[in-house]
């Protein structure tokens, strides 16, 4: 499967800010990494994409608390 099927989970509309600049990156990103490296490691870059992304939003939500 190409590297770019395995992020499909990964939808851009979904996100706003650096988050969505940070999804931009990763699908580019992703086939470069997986073309470059023959011991590219999906699942380690998947669970580092889902960490920072979790990471992006708690302090987005923070952000978004301390307005209030």
């Amino acid at each position: 499967m190409s590297a770019k099927m395995e992020l499909r989970w990964l939808k851009e509309d979904n996100y706003q800010g650096a988050s969505r600049r940070f999804v931009k990156f990763c699908k580019k990103d992703i086939s470069q990494q997986a073309q470059k490296d023959d011991s590219f490691d999906f699942e380690i870059y998947e669970a580092s994409i889902r960490l920072i992304l979790e990471k992006l939003d708690k302090a987005e939500q923070k952000k978004i608390r301390g307005r209030r």
